[in-house]
């Protein structure tokens, strides 16, 4: 690991240099307005990043008794991607365990992750909707593969194991130790933090357990099902595909979502999910039950709260999660 610190002016002049290759999320724009650059391109969701809105996969046509497919090869181009430790933890700890799996990898989304370089700012103002702490994160949370800065002071924090890719490491320089036990002081005490506050580890199984019971419909009431929520969720993967064209068109992949009455409809009318109560359960227990069981303990969640602040009749995942675990804990 390799780390140092580097003046405001130097890291604002890199990137300047890099920004028509920069992505920045808008939490980051919004807490650290001095890191957007002109031609830096803001983006809401992190995933627009990897996971398109709309995607194009293939051009077809009919000709000569056949049908002739061309592929759309997605664009693998070098290009930096800056966000706050919770959305970079949808990437590494969810979406790249979604669409890079071994036995079924997505394309676009693979050729589109491999050329993504992640900056990851450690947030020093999380907003009061947030709760990454719960769901094992907190915001100073790094991954080895990606740069880490840190405002710290009246300049930033710096921190990589891959220093051959952020040539910004060569203006760093050392910290002196009395700097090394401060950044030391700040890790250990939001470590601490968030090994305090997790949700208990029998959530999963927990929920999964209570998935006849009456309060999912007290819970889902006020829910409008406008599906603003997942849109917005750094973590939410439903697609739906359509073909564009009937002898000439094309492939497209769209975001879905789970909240969307004729989502799970079935050409036979049947719908398994045809209220608000069962649309409901399966958001939450899709990020804290079926996606932690069968992911090693790893939530679907990564506690960023933009549902919380998107939502228009304040509908609360955390509160929703926090009053199904005390049901667990009575029924323990």
């Amino acid at each position: 690991m390799k780390s140092g610190k580097i003046t405001k002016n130097d890291l604002i002049q890199w990137l300047k240099i890099h920004q028509k290759n920069f992505l920045v999320t808008e939490r980051v724009a919004h807490h650290q307005p001095e890191l957007l650059c002109d031609q830096s391109k803001e983006i809401k969701n992190i995933k627009e990043a990897l996971f398109l809105p709309w995607d194009k996969l293939f051009n077809y046509h009919w000709e000569n008794q056949k049908w002739n497919v061309e592929n759309i090869q997605p664009s693998a181009s070098p290009r930096f991607l800056m966000a706050l430790p919770c959305e970079t933890r949808a990437i590494y700890e969810v979406l790249d365990r979604v669409f890079l799996q071994p036995s079924e990898t997505e394309s676009g989304y693979a050729a589109r992750r491999q050329g993504l370089k992640m900056v990851i700012v450690g947030c020093v103002n999380p907003e009061p909707t947030c709760f990454c702490h719960l769901v094992g994160g907190n915001p100073y949370w790094s991954h080895p593969d990606a740069l880490f800065i840190l405002p710290f002071h009246d300049e930033y924090y710096l921190e990589t194991n891959l220093p051959e890719q952020f040539d910004i490491m060569e203006k760093g320089t050392t910290l002196n130790k009395a700097e090394k036990e401060e950044i030391e002081v700040l890790r250990k005490q939001m470590e601490e933090k968030a090994n305090q506050e997790k949700l208990p580890e029998d959530v999963p199984q927990g929920l999964y357990d209570l998935f006849e019971d009456q309060e999912w419909e007290d819970l889902s009431w006020k829910c409008l099902n406008c599906g603003a929520c997942t849109f917005l969720c750094p973590t939410c993967q439903c697609f739906d595909m359509s073909a564009e064209g009937r002898l000439k068109g094309f492939q497209l992949k769209t975001w879905d979502s789970c909240m969307f009455p004729k989502f799970t409809l079935h050409a036979s009318g049947h719908n398994p999910r045809p209220t608000f109560k069962e649309r409901v359960r399966q958001r939450v227990l899709h990020k804290f039950s079926y996606f932690p069981l069968r992911e090693e303990g790893l939530y679907g969640c990564v506690g960023c709260g933009k549902c919380i602040e998107i939502c228009p009749v304040n509908w609360n995942i955390r509160e929703a999660v926090e009053r199904m675990v005390k049901k667990i804990g009575n029924r323990s």
